[in-house]
């Protein structure tokens, strides 16, 4: 069995592996009105991705840049923090979960093996 691995690029927050609403109950990440984010639709914007597997961690926001497993590798991009819009990031964390992020979002880099 083979593992697949994606690399992303994502401004917005990681998070527990096992979210809460305020009142301390359980967000179910299979609910339909996550399935957009977590499966990536066409014209999608934001992601969801959800590991399990490796860290037991979740991460959510505004997809920057995705680059799956295939060979291609990385394309040049210049990234400017200042051209994120943080509050469209937030009005989609609160759409989706709920809740208002803990914290302001942020530009950060991972792998996700699957």
């Amino acid at each position: 069995m083979g593992v697949d691995r994606s690399d992303y690029i994502m401004y917005g927050w990681k998070l527990p592996y096992k979210l809460k609403d305020n009142e301390g109950n359980e967000i179910d990440l299979y609910d339909d009105k996550f399935e957009s984010v977590m499966c990536g639709f066409p014209g999608e914007e934001f992601l969801l991705v959800s590991d399990g597997m490796c860290g037991d961690y979740n991460a959510f926001g505004l997809r920057v840049l995705h680059c799956s497993d295939d060979g291609d590798g990385w394309d040049f991009v210049n990234l400017d923090i200042k051209s994120f819009d943080a509050d469209k990031v937030k009005s989609k964390y609160v759409e989706l979960f709920g809740i208002s992020p803990a914290t302001e979002p942020t530009l950060f880099i991972f792998s996700h093996f699957s």
